[in-house]
Order: structure tokens, then C-alpha cells, then sequence
């Protein structure tokens, strides 16, 4: 259950449940599966930290936001507008002070979640971002980046490090074919990122596996030299995060950026050759 105070919501069906808060947000704080103990987000109602707008709170589950990376656009979420419409449930922001309105729609189909995040900008300048979508997740699984090995003379594959990350972390575990992180505290963070070609990241917890696809744009610009997955390791959750490509938006202009969640149930432990059933399992789907 969602230890928060604040007021939330469910929608579910018989294999799902996806609870929402219905005083702030867009933000989904519960991730329920039938078959697997729990919450499969992270709750993190007591992690904050200070913007030009106010104390800004992580709450926990999946959110929007925008990359580059920048406190200036991380506003303190106040309200939203909840819209229902048969099976489909909307969460709208308001124009927040920054001038950027969020919008997080579902739809739950048996073992899957269809998820669309909408972006408009509401200020005076044309500006550049890309959408930028993180799930929190409860630690002890292991976090899937599929690459694509190629032949020829070409770079193929790149790996990108956060100023406070190591190559030496004992979470990571470098492959030619994927990169595994693996996600429990140490006392410090870890964040990398790459680009896959492939649409797909994953999250293993022991006898849930969580699948994010999305569909990568091969021509487009990534912030973050340019990846389009990442992950980011804490000491009380790990994140897996899409990201679109690069986007000018002239005021009043939207951009937007889809992912689908598939939830499957079994045995998946934290190894390489769990991973690498899971890429061939993908790859044939």
C-alpha cells in the first residue's frame, strides 16, 4: 500500500492494479500485479530538495519530466485534473511557474499498460527539450539495457557516466550485448545511460519482470550525449527511465513520448543468463 498521506486512487483490472494521486501530480505511486507481494514502485515520500520554486518532493512511482536536467523546470507539483473515459484515465498538471504543462494518460489491457506522456510549453521563447520518463522501483532486482553489436568500422554502442558514478561500482556489469545494473545501496549513487536501437529496457525483481518499450528515434538527438534509457541507483529505489529525442517547442507547442508496460510473472533472477533469455524472449516477440 502507498505509506504516503496523500489522497490517492485505483484503477485495475483483473491481472493490474495502478493507483494515482488525485491532489498533485501527474504522478502513478502504485504498481500492483497479481501473483507478486507488493508495490513494485519505490515510495519516497520523505526525499526532497530545494528548486527556484519551492521544496520539491519525489514522492515515489513514475513521473514526467524534461532533459536537460535543470531545477529551474522542477516545480512543485500542487494539483491535477483527474479524466476518466471508458478505459483510459488521464492525469493533467496545470501550467506550472516554469511554463510547462504535464500530462500522463493510461490505458490497462490484461498484463499491459499503454502510457503516453504529453508536454507543452506555455512560456514566452521557443525552447529545446526532450520528454523524459522514470519509473522508481524498489531496489534488489536488476535493471536490462539491450545493445546492438554491429560489424565494420563504425562505433556502435555508447556508454555514458555521471559525474558521481564509477567505473569500478560493483552494480554494474558491462557485456558486449547489454549492460546489467544491478540494483541494491551502497551508500553512494550510480547513474549511467546508453542508446538502444532495440525499444526496450528492463527491470527484473525476483518473480516479476517489467518491460518498457518505446519506439527510438534512429535520425532524432538525445540529450545526455545522447541516450534515449537510463538508470539511476539510490540507497531506497532505482529508476528506469526513456527518454525522446530533442524537441523545439515555440510556445504553446506540445511534444509527446509513449511507452508500454508489460508486467509478466515467473522466475527471473539478478544474472546474465536470466537477462539473456530475457533479450532473446523480446527479440522473438
Amino acid at each position: 500500500m502507498y505509506k504516503s498521506n496523500l489522497p490517492f486512487e485505483s484503477i485495475q483490472n483483473d491481472q493490474l492494479r495502478l493507483d494515482y494521486l488525485t491532489s498533485l501530480g501527474p504522478r502513478i505511486v502504485g504498481l500492483y500485479v497479481n501473483g507478486v507481494n507488493g508495490n513494485l514502485f519505490a515510495d519516497t515520500p520523505e526525499m526532497h530538495w530545494p528548486t527556484p520554486h519551492g521544496e520539491y518532493y519525489l514522492y515515489g512511482g513514475h513521473r514526467l519530466w524534461t532533459s536537460p536536467e535543470d531545477t529551474y523546470y522542477m516545480v512543485p507539483e500542487e494539483s491535477v485534473e483527474v479524466i476518466k473515459t471508458d478505459n483510459k484515465l488521464t492525469l493533467k498538471g496545470p501550467v506550472d511557474t516554469s511554463g510547462l504543462e504535464k500530462e500522463i494518460a493510461v490505458v490497462l489491457d490484461k498484463n499491459t499498460i499503454y502510457v503516453s506522456h504529453r508536454v507543452t510549453w506555455h512560456g514566452e521563447k521557443e525552447v529545446i527539450f526532450a520528454p523524459w520518463a522514470l519509473s522508481q522501483l524498489r531496489l534488489g532486482g536488476m535493471a536490462i539495457f539491450p545493445l546492438l553489436k554491429s560489424e565494420g568500422l563504425l562505433p556502435d554502442r555508447n556508454f555514458v557516466l555521471w559525474p558521481y558514478s564509477e567505473f569500478k561500482d560493483p552494480r554494474l556489469e558491462l557485456h558486449d550485448d547489454m549492460i546489467l545494473v544491478h540494483a541494491y545501496a551502497i551508500g553512494k549513487p550510480f547513474k549511467i545511460g546508453s542508446f538502444t536501437s532495440k525499444g526496450w529496457i528492463a527491470y527484473t525483481l525476483g518473480d516479476a519482470l517489467l518491460i518498457k518499450r518505446f519506439t527510438p528515434d534512429l535520425a532524432g538527438n538525445y540529450p545526455d550525449l545522447n541516450c534515449n534509457v537510463e538508470t539511476y541507483v539510490g540507497n531506497t529505489f532505482v529508476e528506469l527511465e526513456t527518454l525522446g529525442a530533442l524537441t523545439v517547442l515555440e510556445p504553446g507547442e506540445s511534444m509527446t513520448h509513449d511507452e508500454t508496460w508489460e508486467i509478466l510473472v515467473g522466475e527471473y533472477p539478478s544474472t546474465l543468463d536470466s537477462a539473456r533469455d530475457v533479450s532473446r524472449q523480446l527479440s522473438q516477440s
